[in-house]
């Protein structure tokens, strides 16, 4: 069996038929060279009912999986280990494979005598919109193969490759049986954590100049604030200031810089959600940011990285660097009132 589509549910009764057909409508044009893991995480909702419906119907080509609540972490590895294809595709239940994914990667697979690790574009959908995230990631040209170096260094600088959903990649180049319970409670990072595994392991990669994927807006962390969210992803850099020596890129120190503002980046705009009862509240939230060693650092490297960071981003902390809190607080008040009066006019 050429792929195995692994797809974590938990409570998407509303979107689940949509993503499992976008699977199901390509197992033809691919000879039925593919299994469906359906890996129901204790949903509450109908979504584990309509797992097994579509097992009912498709018994060759569906096998659903009914567990307790762990989390995306946890299920993933989960559904990994029961996998039986020589590919792993991994999809969200409330986002969408692109018609003709599957062929596209297995001509690819074959042009390309089996790469490792196959990389390629998404878009971001809303409603029925789509929108490119990413494209000419390595290249213009429609697919080529990439040096593993290029793949760690957009690793470390930028988002394009971090998405487990946005790469297939052999099972043979992650540990099925390897423990990561230690990191469960990691609600955000879990793709980079994978992430590192993956790459450290694979060394034949290849990139398709194409978007193969649709990645549902509104479902992740828009409009919700996780004050932990540095705290928690924390533990994810901590794992990539670890493969310094193994990864050996030049360099490599002010790369990470990148990835650990680019983090912090977003746990500053995301406050603006935070609801904070007074501004001391607030500030402290800053604070606590501010004086972790590993920001620290990083922000040192703050001007000489400007080019790799929204320009929001990148005078928010600015003015995280030099301690000016209070402006931080007034900036993310002026852009929820902006916001609010464009959704006014919206009306």
């Amino acid at each position: 069996m050429l792929f195995s589509v692994v797809v974590p549910v938990y409570n998407v009764e509303k979107y689940l038929d949509e993503c499992i057909n976008s699977i199901i409508e390509q197992s033809k044009v691919i000879d039925n060279d593919l299994e469906i893991l359906l890996l129901d995480d204790g949903s509450t909702d109908n979504s584990g009912s309509i797992c097994d419906s579509y097992e009912n119907k498709y018994p060759d080509l569906i096998r659903v999986f009914h567990k307790e609540n762990q989390g995306l972490l946890a299920t993933r590895r989960y559904g990994f280990k029961r996998a039986s294809g020589k590919y792993i595709v991994n999809c969200d239940s409330d986002d969408l494979l692109e018609p003709d994914m599957l062929l596209k990667l297995k001509k690819v697979i074959n042009k390309y005598t089996e790469p490792d690790v196959i990389l390629f574009n998404y878009n971001y959908m809303v409603g029925d919109a789509k929108k490119v995230a990413y494209k000419n990631i390595f290249s213009v040209e429609p697919d080529i193969r990439v040096d593993k170096g290029s793949v760690l260094e957009t690793f470390l600088k930028d988002h394009s490759v971090v998405s487990l959903c946005t790469k297939i990649y052999k099972r043979s180049c992650i540990d099925v049986d390897k423990d990561y319970s230690s990191f469960y409670k990691v609600s955000n990072g879990e793709d980079s954590l994978q992430s590192i595994e993956l790459y450290n392991k694979a060394e034949a990669f290849v990139y398709i100049n194409d978007e193969l994927y649709d990645y549902r807006i509104g479902s992740g962390m828009t409009r919700r604030f996780d004050r932990n969210y540095y705290i928690g992803f924390k533990v994810v850099l901590e794992q990539i200031r670890n493969q310094k020596n193994r990864w050996n890129i030049c360099d490599f120190e002010k790369l990470f810089a990148v990835k650990v503002v680019q983090t912090v980046g977003r746990a500053i705009t995301q406050s603006r959600y935070g609801g904070w009862k007074s501004y001391t509240q607030q500030r402290e939230y800053f604070t606590n940011i501010r004086k972790d060693e590993m920001v620290d650092n990083a922000l040192s490297y703050l001007k000489s990285i400007k080019g790799y960071l929204q320009t929001d981003h990148y005078y928010l902390l600015t003015l995280l660097k030099f301690r000016l809190y209070f402006f931080i607080c007034v900036l993310l008040h002026i852009k929820n009132t902006l916001c609010q009066i464009g959704r006014g006019k919206g009306k």
